[in-house]
């Protein structure tokens, strides 16, 4: 017996069951993608697949949506896999164990892969029927959405003729996002000099902590504060009262994530460590005044390592020092513009996600984000201008394009049309301060008139991650009035 049988719509939770019998983390696509092939050819459909896993399958449209503009719907393979520490489970290689409950369809122990499961759910239950009304369709299943959108950066645009394109990669239902910004990461290196550890230093590790971090793109409005950032500048500072040297700089994992704690060890005259143990802990009530109303846990913290073998242990000298703490100091963190066109929305930021100081170099990861593609490339000139200043060198990993909101679109105000036919309200119109597919597929195919919607899914990217089944219906509908209206383009 099916675990999802019984729910409803039925065909959406038999075609999610269907995907998540075969693992589907990005950059394991394989399998999932012969899955939706072997759907197609079942059913006599036209499809096709690249090299990345990409699968594209189209469907004629039905009697009298002849002339009806061809709607394109648009969803990732991919998931996240994260799982509870005492999970067993090997999700390269076993699917996920999906479980229901009244309200929620979630899986045992791990994710769930609703993002963006839910989207391959509802284009293969529109390709299987024969009484759904709707116009041509293309249904567009990309790969590696979570780590870089590298199917839709490849994916070949002469494949895709719809120009009314619903992707359903949102989570909030009654939500719909009608723009996005672009990003860039940016990876600075910033060679280094070391030299032995001083006879009449010792070592101190600097510890900022307690801060609250957050997203970089959908939390960075609220300008939560980036220990990586902070940190630079207690060092800095630092280093223009007394004579240190760093030994060790350290913070953040990811670039998108805004750093909740960063530590550094530094070498410092014996003579003056009461001096700076003073100086950190005033510069901790700084912090808690500037910051304490976001981060109350905050602390900024200092204590003398005993046990160090002076031997074997280097330091930087004095330029590298200073190039290292310069590069932080002189860096930005936040907010850079807000959107003109939505009030609150933020168009360009930077965060300062990843610090790591090695043996022979300083590594410092930025990523930019901005809904207009030239306000992030100037930020990413200052980056590099600012990295090159201090002799070292950048490269640029994942850059895609923002998707600029519209003031006018047929097809968001044939959705939103629908949405209040169906429920009695207008729907919120909005646009994120992070990345989406619709970015990648506005840059390749012209005159593109986007829109993305999708069901409540909580905590997604978690193995708390959860679909709510009501909500799954309630976006179907609208999906299926949506497809009966394409006359109305």
């Amino acid at each position: 017996m099916a675990i999802l049988e019984g729910l409803e719509p039925k065909k959406v939770f038999e075609f999610f069951e269907y995907i998540s019998s075969v693992p589907r983390g990005s950059g394991n696509t394989g399998a999932v993608s012969e899955l939706c092939i072997k759907f197609a050819k079942d059913r006599g459909l036209t499809c096709y697949k690249d090299g990345l896993n990409n699968v594209i399958i189209y469907k004629n449209a039905t009697p009298g949506y002849e002339n009806a503009p061809t709607i394109v719907l648009q969803g990732h393979l991919d998931m996240v896999c994260a799982k509870n520490v005492d999970c067993s489970k090997d999700m390269d290689k076993e699917p996920i164990d999906l479980m229901h409950d009244d309200k929620y369809v979630f899986a045992k122990d791990t994710t769930l892969g609703g993002d963006d499961g839910i989207a391959i759910a509802y284009a293969l239950a529109v390709l299987d029927s024969d009484e759904i009304k709707h116009p041509n369709i293309e249904a567009v299943f990309t790969v590696d959405e979570e780590v870089g959108m590298d199917g839709a950066r490849d994916i070949n645009p002469k494949l895709i003729s719809g120009r009314k394109f619903l992707n359903i990669d949102s989570e909030e239902e009654g939500i719909f996002t009608c723009g996005c910004a672009g990003g860039c990461r940016l990876n600075g290196l910033i060679p280094v000099e070391r030299e032995k550890f001083p006879l009449d230093r010792t070592c101190l590790s600097i510890t900022l902590s307690g801060l609250c971090g957050g997203h970089s793109g959908t939390e960075i409005n609220k300008q939560p504060a980036s220990s990586n950032y902070l940190m630079g500048r207690v060092l800095f500072e630092l280093n223009e009262k007394f004579p240190i040297n760093l030994i060790s700089l350290e913070g953040g994992k990811f670039d998108n994530v805004i750093t909740p704690a960063t530590s550094a060890g530094i070498a410092v005259n014996e003579k003056n460590v009461a001096e700076i143990t003073q100086f950190i802990e005033k510069y901790s009530e700084v912090l808690k005044l500037e910051y304490g109303s976001i981060n109350p846990d905050i602390k900024l913290s200092a204590s003398v390592e005993e046990k160090i073998d002076k031997d074997n242990l280097s330091v930087l000298d004095k330029k590298s020092t200073f190039n290292v703490l310069s590069a932080i100091y002189l860096s930005f963190q936040g907010v850079i513009e807000m959107d003109m066109d939505l009030k609150g929305l933020v168009q360009t930021s930077q965060n300062l996600g990843v610090l790591c100081l090695k043996e022979n170099e300083f590594n410092i990861t930025f990523l930019v984000r901005s809904s207009i593609d030239s306000q992030k490339d100037h930020a990413i000139k200052k980056i590099t201008s600012l990295i090159k200043l201090f002799g070292g060198t950048v490269s640029l990993l994942g850059n895609y394009p923002g998707w600029k909101y519209v003031r006018e679109s047929k097809f968001r105000d044939l959705c939103v049309k629908k949405y209040n036919e169906l429920y009695g309200k207008d729907p919120v119109i909005t646009s994120i301060h992070a990345g989406l597919e619709c970015g990648l597929f506005a840059e390749k195919l012209e005159g593109l008139d986007a829109i993305s919607i999708g069901p409540n899914i909580l905590d997604i990217h978690t193995p708390m991650e959860r679909l709510e089944i009501s909500s799954v219906e309630r976006t179907w509908k609208l999906i299926l009035r949506v497809l009966e209206s394409a006359n109305e383009l």
